[in-house]
C-alpha cells in the first residue's frame, strides 16, 4: 500500500518500479537536460510565460498536501494524486516545481558545489549504487520495524560515501576519454570525406 497525502493506494505488481510512470519521466528528463543544454529547447521564455500559474499550483498542492485527512477527503479523485503511476495531478505538479526551479535557476547557482555535482553528472550510476545499499539496508532492517541509531548512521554514511566514490572514479574516466577524443575528431574530417565518396 501507499501512503502519500494521507491515503492508502494499493501498488500493482510492479511497485514503484512502473514503466509508465517514474522511468519515462526519468527519460523525458534526460532528454529536455540534453536539449536544453544544447539550446534546442527555449525552457527559460517558456518557464517565464508559466511563472505565476506554476506557484499557484504549487502554493495550492503543497496546502492540499496538509489538509488531506483533516477535513478534507479527495474521494473518487485519489487516484490523480497517485505518486507511484504519476497521477496527472502528479505531473502538473512535477512540472510546475521544474518552472519554478528554471525561474530561480540564477539564485540555485551558489548550490552546486563540487560535490553535488558529481553526484549529477553520474546519476544513473550514483542511483545504481545506493541501489546496493537499499538492498544492504533491508537485510540489516530483518524483521524490525526500523534500524538502531548506529546501524543508521553507519549505512547512512557509507551509503554516501560509496555515492561519491562512484560519481568521483566515473568523472576521472570520463576526463580521460575526452582527453582523447580530440585526436580522434581529428581524424573525423577525413573519414567523413570517404563515407561522401563510397556513396
Amino acid at each position: 500500500m501507499n501512503h502519500y497525502f494521507g491515503l492508502r493506494i494499493p501498488l500493482n505488481e510492479m511497485g514503484s518500479f512502473d514503466l509508465w510512470a517514474w522511468q519515462f519521466l526519468w527519460l523525458v528528463g534526460v532528454w529536455v537536460g540534453v536539449c536544453w543544454a544544447k539550446d534546442q529547447l527555449p525552457l527559460t521564455r517558456f518557464a517565464k510565460r508559466l511563472t505565476v500559474p506554476a506557484l499557484l499550483v504549487v502554493v495550492a498542492l503543497l496546502a492540499m498536501r496538509y489538509a488531506i485527512g483533516r477535513g478534507f477527503e479527495l474521494g473518487s479523485y485519489e487516484i490523480d494524486f497517485d505518486k507511484w503511476h504519476l497521477g496527472v495531478v502528479r505531473l502538473i505538479n512535477f512540472t510546475a516545481v521544474g518552472v519554478l526551479l528554471i525561474r530561480a535557476h540564477s539564485y540555485l547557482k551558489p548550490l552546486s558545489i563540487r560535490p553535488l555535482v558529481l553526484l549529477g553528472q553520474s546519476s544513473l550510476q550514483v542511483f545504481c549504487t545506493h541501489l546496493l545499499f537499499c538492498f544492504a539496508g533491508l537485510t540489516l532492517l530483518g524483521n524490525a520495524l526500523m534500524l538502531s541509531g548506529w546501524k543508521q548512521f553507519g549505512l547512512l554514511s557509507t551509503t554516501l560515501f560509496a555515492m561519491l566514490l562512484t560519481a568521483k572514479l566515473l568523472g576521472k574516466s570520463e576526463l580521460k576519454a575526452e582527453v582523447t577524443k580530440p585526436a580522434a575528431a581529428q581524424n573525423l574530417p577525413a573519414v567523413e570525406g570517404l563515407c561522401k565518396s563510397i556513396r
